[in-house]
C-alpha cells in the first residue's frame, strides 16, 4: 500500500513539512543526479503541505529532542529533531521509517 493511500488519503489528514525539509529534499535529489526533479518536488511539497517555519520555540524543542534521539541513534540530525519538534508542536503524528525515532510514541513507520 502506498504511503498516500495508507496515511494521507484514507485519513484526510493535514500534512506538515518543516521548512528544512525543502532543503533536504533538494540536496538529496542533487546528490543522486536528479537536478531536474528538484523544482517539481519542492513545488509538490509546498502545494500539498503546510510548511511551518523554524522559530525559537521549535529550535529550542529540537535541540532537546536531538539529545534524546541520539541516545537511540548517534547519527540523528538536527533536521530529524526539527521534524519531530514540528510534529509535536502541531500535535501531529510523524510518519518516518528513520531508525532514530524508534520508541517515540508519536511516530509511525512509513
Amino acid at each position: 500500500m502506498r504511503l498516500t493511500e495508507r496515511y494521507l488519503d484514507a485519513m484526510r489528514v493535514r500534512v506538515l513539512a518543516v521548512d528544512v525539509t525543502l532543503a533536504e529534499v533538494a540536496a538529496k535529489l542533487a546528490r543522486i543526479g536528479r537536478e531536474d526533479d528538484i523544482d517539481p518536488a519542492l513545488d509538490a511539497i509546498e502545494s500539498g503541505s503546510a510548511v511551518p517555519p523554524i522559530d525559537g520555540g521549535m529550535a529550542s524543542l529540537a535541540a532537546r529532542l536531538q539529545v534524546e534521539l541520539r541516545r537511540t541513534d548517534p547519527h540523528a540530525s538536527i533536521a530529524d529533531a526539527l521534524s519531530l519538534a514540528c510534529a509535536r508542536l502541531h500535535r501531529a503524528v510523524l510518519i518516518s521509517a528513520d531508525p532514530c525515532y524508534e520508541g517515540q510514541p508519536d511516530v509511525r513507520a512509513s
